[in-house]
């Protein structure tokens, strides 16, 4: 590792000899089974590595946390989350803060604990991205009494600060570059649709049809509901693989894909690869969100760009804004989408150029 760069989550793992979702547990206190030899190890290893010590010393501090703030992501294993904290992360370093980590696992249960568990610790304030947001959560989240930021997943219902993304403008941009590129059988591809963000880029998928005069078939909109855990190892690229199977059961197979996620995108294009189809010559695919590793598979892949980073600084800037400044003024935040071009889409059909 280059003495200028910074030491991350992944050095340390692949120091350690394990994942960076352990790290990321171990470094946050997280009372998830990891065996007491291995959470040693991987505190020596980020201590050599000069990993955060000052984080490190502090997270394994017991009592008030007047200067930590709790931060509730579904999974790290997605490269999406982990971009994300990664910026809350340098944001609290830069303001002398301590983000502890909890992983919902996609559970409305763990997110309620989680909730629960930071309130008793009295962290100064709470990032959250939530699946389950309901009347019960929200009333939590109030008696709390603390600053409170929703960020990635967010609800019209909820009344307090939020950083989003217009997913619904997402869906509608992907589809109707697939469109623009001459495709006019478009298949949708999901894992469970157990969340509002997901609907919405459904819904701009269908939007984008409607407004070129295609309809929708519903035969064409593939859903695999084995994988719910979004901790589960690799569960989104599964989830991909598995819809991939399913394409490929169809009489006929169609132009394109838009499929949820970078993730599933990539699964799905290995199966296609696996079984002798091939991305984009015989079929194209657009993925959605823009994690680090769309640009390095084969072929690097077309997709939606959902600023994570800039996303995870945002929240996090607004969260300790309102902890440092209660009462301050601040406005919600709607991030937008932006087409990042790469080669798993084929044009078919291109205008001449007198």
């Amino acid at each position: 590792m280059s003495e200028n760069r910074k030491c991350t989550i992944v050095d340390v793992a692949r120091a350690a000899g394990t994942s960076t979702a352990t790290v990321s547990r171990v470094l946050s206190g997280s009372d998830y089974p990891i065996s007491a030899q291995l959470r040693k190890k991987v505190m020596q290893v980020a201590q050599d590595l000069n990993y955060k010590p000052n984080l490190i010393g502090k997270m394994l501090q017991s009592g008030v946390g007047e200067k930590e703030i709790g931060v509730v992501l579904p999974s790290i294993v997605n490269p999406f989350y982990g971009s994300l904290m990664s910026a809350v992360e340098e944001e609290c370093v830069q303001r002398s803060y301590v983000p502890i980590l909890c992983l919902s696992q996609n559970s409305s249960r763990l997110e309620s604990q989680h909730i629960e568990m930071l309130g008793q610790k009295q962290v100064s304030g709470i990032l959250l991205s939530c699946m389950h947001m309901d009347e019960a959560l929200m009333d939590k989240l109030r008696r709390l009494e603390i600053p409170c930021v929703l960020f990635d997943q967010t609800y019209e219902e909820y009344p307090g600060l939020n950083v989003g993304f217009d997913f619904y403008q997402g869906g509608l941009l992907a589809t109707r570059y697939l469109i623009q590129c001459g495709h006019r059988d478009i298949a949708f591809a999901s894992g469970p649709m157990d969340r509002r963000s997901r609907k919405q880029r459904f819904e701009g998928y269908k939007a984008a049809l409607r407004e070129n005069g295609i309809r929708f078939n519903s035969k064409r909109m593939l859903l695999y509901e084995g994988s719910t855990d979004a901790g589960a190892e690799n569960s989104e690229f599964r989830n991909g693989y598995e819809l991939g199977k399913m394409l490929l059961q169809g009489e006929c197979l169609p132009d394109a894909v838009f499929a949820i996620n970078d993730m599933t995108a990539i699964g799905m294009i290995q199966c296609l690869k696996a079984n002798g189809v091939y991305v984009p010559a015989d079929v194209s695919v657009i993925g959605f969100d823009n994690i680090y590793i769309s640009d390095f598979v084969e072929p690097a892949l077309t997709t939606i760009s959902q600023p994570s980073h800039e996303m995870g600084r945002k929240a996090a800037r607004m969260l300790l804004d309102a902890i440092e400044q209660p009462g301050c003024a601040q406005e919600n935040v709607v991030m937008e989408p932006t087409l990042v071009e790469r080669r798993s889409v084929r044009k078919v059909y291109r205008r001449l150029r007198r």
